[in-house]
């Protein structure tokens, strides 16, 4: 006999009993109010009715209650399994959503993702500014070290560039060595302040350091407002990407801004001239 027909048993062999004596109790009081004798059949009867009667309800009463109690625990096992997997699925959804927008090397925003937020500045009339940063002579740290000492290169980078920016601006792994970065709501000098703060912050790293035999790591930075003029993202790329190859053609190693007012070769930040310029 199991443990649960042991529990249905006890249980209804003992409200049985009790039953029973109630019965005998409830017997002698009325025949001794009444006066009336009694038998010994009346004893018995006393005796086999209240166990032939409601020994079998009290154990179906039982067992339906322990059914309902089991299936009560089955219930909310279920629950908890339909809540720790409804976490999993979330936790996986997201996981997959952050996968399909970053870069998976650097963590920085992937291409597409990062247009998405150009497109989406470029329609609202954000007054941002775009950055395209690129890595000078990345060619040659492929050449002479490997292709996994130029990943790590790159995540130098990328973390400098994530350092120096604000929480509310946007980067952008392009392609490559190549770098987005979108200013949001900043003037046009402010944002050359920043693009030369990031120039620095990747001329610092300790590249010679762990690789005597290197030049240090620099990047080359063409920037460009996103104004009224500018109706796409392809058009506001191209505009950065020029400034980014007027500074690879002065020397690298320097940002070059784009102003209506000027061409890129005009409004260019060498190294070490940051402050006699804006000054």
């Amino acid at each position: 006999m199991g443990g649960r027909a042991k529990r249905i048993l006890c249980k209804a062999s003992g409200v049985t009993a009790l039953a029973t004596a109630l019965t005998y109790a409830v017997f002698f009081l009325t025949r001794a109010l009444s006066d009336r004798p009694f038998t010994s059949s009346d004893l018995v009867e006393c005796f086999f009715i209240p166990i032939a009667v409601g020994m079998p309800i009290l154990v179906f009463l039982f067992r339906q209650s322990e059914e309902l109690k089991n299936a009560h625990a089955e219930l909310a096992s279920l629950n908890e399994q339909t809540r720790k997997a409804y976490q999993r699925l979330r936790l996986s959804h997201e996981i997959m959503v952050y996968t399909a927008a970053h870069d998976s090397m650097t963590g920085l925003l992937n291409r597409e993702s990062f247009l998405e937020h150009l497109r989406d500045a470029i329609a609202n009339r954000e007054q941002d500014v775009l950055l395209l940063a690129d890595a000078d002579n990345f060619k040659q740290i492929n050449d002479r070290l490997g292709h996994l000492r130029g990943d790590d290169a790159l995540v130098e980078i990328s973390r400098a560039i994530r350092m120096t920016v604000r929480h509310e601006d946007v980067v952008g792994r392009l392609g490559g060595e190549e770098f987005g970065v979108l200013l949001k709501g900043i003037s046009l000098t402010r944002a050359m302040e920043i693009a030369e703060k990031i120039r620095r912050q990747v001329e610092a790293i300790p590249w010679r350091r762990s690789t005597p035999d290197m030049e240090c790591l620099t990047v080359s930075i063409g920037v460009a407002a996103i104004g009224k003029d500018i109706g796409t993202a392809a058009a506001a790329l191209e505009r950065a990407d020029h400034c980014l190859y007027a500074a690879k053609k002065q020397g690298r190693n320097r940002v070059t801004c784009h102003d209506p007012r000027f061409h890129c070769e005009e409004i260019t930040v060498r190294p070490r001239q940051w402050r006699r310029r804006v000054a």
